[in-house]
């Protein structure tokens, strides 16, 4: 494993003087536009790319959207390595801070670990209204409960698993990042999703919710505790099709078109 050196004066995380550079398919995005904001939170091991469609369509209904890259996320292997929860909630609570300062209403969205931080933004600063994209609050593998132990013994296995996106220049890309499952970084998502599944109730914030049957990752089963656990205005979208990545698959026209309705606003 590499040696992490310093950081860059442009942010930029160097290990044994090898920066950890972004690519355009990685890099974070935002677009101006009016005086209404939405804060949109990619997914664990993912990067802004998975919200850059519905981000569009959001900016061309009117509204300012922010899509940051969550720290050491869509670089390379060891730069994930270094980043924890704290740096990924830390990251989203700043630019929440920061929209609320510039812009009238700050609505916030998230896909997968992204839900799960859009939550604990709710939580904490209670947005008019947020919405959770095959939301992360429990996993499929259920061998992440084991992951708290196991990161003591090992940090990353081998993964067969191949990015969403099939392009080679984003295979390129990804390819030291994507080819490894994090033991530790599971942790640390597993620890995100504990807090946040204690906070549920305590937010206040009007919410869409958006499921899909066909999510290998999430299990539907999710919806019972949801159900259960959230006390505030909540309505569903049931998808049939799309995977866990609902805001960039074949559903996500409807996805785009239920979220604007949501938000108040029209195509």
């Amino acid at each position: 494993m590499s040696t992490f050196i310093s950081n860059g004066g442009d942010g930029t995380m160097f290990y044994d003087n090898k920066p950890a550079k972004i690519c355009r398919f990685t890099k974070p995005h935002f677009f101006e536009g009016g005086e209404k904001a939405i804060l949109l939170i990619h997914g664990y091991t993912g990067s802004p790319r998975e919200m850059l469609w519905l981000g569009t369509q959001l900016h061309k209904a009117g509204y300012t959207v922010s899509i940051p890259r969550l720290p050491g996320h869509g670089t390379n292997k060891e730069d994930f390595i270094a980043s924890s929860w704290k740096d990924w909630l830390r990251c989203v609570y700043d630019e929440y801070i920061n929209l609320a300062e510039a812009y009238k209403t700050v609505f916030v969205g998230g896909l997968s670990m992204g839900g799960v931080l859009t939550a604990l933004i709710a939580a904490k600063f209670q947005p008019e209204k947020i919405f959770l994209c095959a939301p992360a609050f429990m996993a499929s593998d259920s061998r992440i409960k084991l992951t708290p132990y196991l990161r003591y013994f090992i940090q990353t296995l081998p993964s067969e698993g191949k990015p969403f996106y099939p392009e080679p220049e984003f295979y390129e890309c990804v390819k030291d990042y994507c080819r490894y499952d994090y033991v530790g970084k599971a942790a640390d998502l597993y620890t995100l999703q504990k807090m946040a599944i204690r906070q549920l109730p305590a937010i206040q914030s009007k919410t869409l919710t958006i499921l899909s049957k066909a999510d290998q990752s999430v299990p539907f089963k999710e919806k019972a505790l949801i159900d259960r656990l959230l006390k505030a205005p909540n309505e569903y979208v049931i998808l049939e099709k799309s995977s866990h990545i609902v805001t960039d698959d074949v559903e996500r026209e409807l996805v785009a078109q239920r979220i604007v309705e949501f938000l108040g606003c029209c195509l």
